[in-house]
């Protein structure tokens, strides 16, 4: 795995996810492994460029019951938040 596209700690109970420069299925994949490798509690940012990844991943959280927030960073770069639904805030 390239650098940067590792999950990195970047608080207490909140984690990153750099996916730039990966086209799908691979940011699914990763995010989804993430979620997979990081407590109930924890919020994790996914950041992407991929316009279909950034449709395609929500929908596939949301029916696994986690909360997502979609957000512009910048033109080209859009970060995902992640929790679980109970008791939600993406901030």
């Amino acid at each position: 795995m390239k650098k940067g596209m590792e999950l990195q700690k970047i608080g207490e109970n909140r984690h990153s996810l750099d996916v730039r420069g990966m086209v799908c299925p691979y940011p699914q994949i990763l995010t989804l492994r993430a979620l997979n490798n990081i407590s109930p509690e924890s919020v994790l940012e996914v950041l992407l460029d991929n316009p279909p990844s950034v449709k395609d991943i929500p929908p596939v959280l949301k029916e696994k019951k986690y909360a997502v927030k979609v957000s512009v960073l910048d033109k080209g770069t859009w970060k995902i938040v992640v929790k679980l639904s109970d008791n939600v805030s993406c901030k």
